[in-house]
């Protein structure tokens, strides 16, 4: 599977749960885009809340 099928997988099934809660600009940048995809699969398992712009600064 391609790296940008499972990034809309998981966005998909983290929306679900909380709606979208950052700005998508952060998926143009690799780093953020990293930390973004970390962060939103620690919501998707319950080890934090929503992901905030705030958390990507």
């Amino acid at each position: 599977m391609e790296d940008e099928t499972v990034l809309v997988m998981i966005v998909q099934q983290y929306a679900a749960k909380y709606g979208i809660t950052f700005s998508s600009k952060h998926l143009d940048d690799p780093n953020k885009k990293a930390q973004l995809i970390s962060l939103i699969q620690q919501a998707i398992s319950g080890k934090r809340g929503p992901v905030t712009d705030d958390d990507l600064q």
